[in-house]
């Protein structure tokens, strides 16, 4: 697959998932942190979400400015790059607004950007949390 396919379908499955998103998340200021032995163990942890709701997790190796494509969040960017863009998987706050998830960072992960996404529930409004390189 070359890389303007690989671009193709990780848009594709970024709406999917923000549209999937949409009736159940909304979210306050979240901030994410993380912590690497990189290559090794990963742990992302966040605060200020809106409790007991879902967030996707995206990756690029590069910063920039990636817009939204789609109904919902369409107007928003996401920090890492369009440049390899990736859907890392869901995760959920705690009944308190925040939570951690861990999992292995491969060398291809060291020193790239996450961000979290939540879409917005009242109407199709989006937010993101700040955008942290990977130490």
């Amino acid at each position: 697959m070359n890389s303007l396919s690989r671009w193709c379908l990780s848009s594709v499955v970024a709406a999917a998932t923000m549209a999937a998103l949409a009736p159940l998340a909304r979210a306050g200021d979240v901030t994410l942190e993380v912590s690497a032995e990189c290559p090794g163990r990963l742990t992302l942890r966040w605060s200020g979400a809106e409790p007991s709701r879902p967030m996707a997790i995206f990756f690029a190796r590069e910063s920039g400015e990636y817009r939204i494509p789609g109904t919902y969040c369409s107007r928003m960017y996401l920090g890492p790059s369009e440049s390899g863009l990736r859907f890392v998987r869901i995760v959920r706050s705690g009944s308190g607004g925040s939570g951690s998830v861990a999992g292995q960072a491969g060398g291809g992960e060291c020193v790239g950007y996450v961000q979290l996404l939540v879409v917005g529930s009242q109407s199709p409004s989006c937010e993101t949390s700040n955008v942290v390189q990977i130490p």
